[in-house]
């Protein structure tokens, strides 16, 4: 596609067809022609409270994390129901697996709260209104009765092969979050 010759039709270009060009520019790695196509289009103007910039990071901040969150309670569930229908050393191996995902799965929520509780902000509320909070709130359970302790996941990565070189914290997970929002102020504030 010559974008040159495109890029004069920029100003009569809707909406719908902008963002549907900006995402193909993004799929493709072009971001000289998505920061083109975000740079001419018609700017309009909108009140909104103060709080917008803050509670949009948020809001961004919860959803990508509870996606994280769900992926990962997929993977304690998938490898908690492999380890059931296995027997012998498979068993082994996917119940050791399980004890992991569930260990993530606990960092991820103990992180999310101490995230939420730096920042003044009730880490239910956001959660409890996206999809997938009933599972999450199953696997949290689950993962706190059989998943790793932090011991124990340290253990668990020095034995694998290869060895797990960083495993992750409550700590770590704070900081991922700590950035991400970071990230999303500083574009929305």
């Amino acid at each position: 596609m010559n974008t040159n010759k495109l890029s004069t039709h920029y100003s009569t270009l809707e909406p719908a067809e902008r963002l549907s060009l900006m995402l193909a520019a993004a799929a493709r790695g072009d971001q000289v022609e998505h920061t083109r196509l975000a740079d001419s289009a018609p700017r309009v103007a909108c009140r909104v409270p103060h709080t917008f910039g803050r509670a949009a990071a948020f809001l961004a901040v919860c959803g990508l994390h509870q996606m994280e969150k769900l992926n990962l309670a997929a993977l304690y569930f998938k490898a908690l129901g492999i380890a059931d229908t296995t027997r012998g050393e498979l068993c082994i191996r996917f119940h050791k697996a399980a004890r992991l995902y569930g260990y993530l799965v606990k960092i991820h929520a103990d992180g999310w709260a101490q995230f939420c509780e730096q920042e003044r902000l009730d880490s239910t509320i956001c959660e409890a209104a996206m999809a997938g909070d009933m599972v999450l709130e199953m696997a949290e359970k689950e993962a706190r009765f059989d998943g790793f302790t932090v011991d124990e996941a340290r253990d668990y990565a020095r034995e694998t092969m290869p060895p797990i070189d960083s495993l992750k914290t409550v700590e770590s997970v704070v900081e991922e979050l700590q950035s991400m929002h970071k990230m999303f102020l500083t574009r929305w504030e």
